[in-house]
């Protein structure tokens, strides 16, 4: 019995002097800039011309993971005939330049030259690859074209195909010319 007893005893010391650390370990490349830029102004050359232009007051560069994030951001892209394709500007820009996923946040204002489009937002993602920008869904965007102010929430937008959606709450005003009308009463 006593063996019993002092080897529980021996047993509860080793347990209860035993610590598991299972806290990760802080990655400080994760949490502290690689590179930091401020009132600075890039441009993307391909193929010798320049398919963009981006400017912004500061920028983080994260080594860990890749990630830039900008402030008070100003850019413009071109098409590779030095044509103007998008230009606009965001409080907030976080990049992922290998995966090319940009997410714009705060007082965006966003000119599609081409398609003569306006998008104004508070947050969007972009996804170059796909060709896709998307508002969270109940995110406000507003889209002022030729002759359409809409806002709505659950916005979504191809690139590929030219065409958006709305997915909840839309309101605004479309005008329509008196041909236009005639032809949609004449069917």
């Amino acid at each position: 019995m006593t063996n019993r007893l002092v080897f529980t005893f021996v047993f509860l010391i080793l347990i209860s002097s035993c610590s598991l650390n299972y806290a990760k370990e802080e990655n400080p490349e994760a949490t502290v800039p690689e590179f930091i830029f401020s009132n600075s102004t890039f441009s993307r050359t391909e193929i010798g011309k320049t398919t963009m232009k981006f400017a912004a007051q500061k920028i983080e560069r994260y080594k860990a993971d890749g990630i830039s994030v900008a402030k008070d951001v100003a850019f413009k892209t071109f098409s590779k005939d030095g044509e103007a394709e998008t230009e606009g500007k965001s409080e907030r820009v976080i990049a992922d330049s290998q995966n090319e996923l940009y997410v714009l946040l705060g007082g965006i204002e966003m000119n599609l030259v081409q398609d003569e489009m306006k998008i104004e937002a508070e947050s969007l993602h972009f996804d170059r690859k796909n060709e896709q920008i998307t508002s969270g869904l109940f995110q406000a965007v507003t889209i002022h074209k030729k002759d359409a102010d809409i806002t709505g929430t659950g916005f979504s937008a191809s690139g590929i195909s030219k065409t958006f959606q709305f997915l909840n709450d839309v309101f605004g005003t479309i005008e329509t010319s008196e041909d236009e009308e005639e032809s949609e009463g004449a069917s």
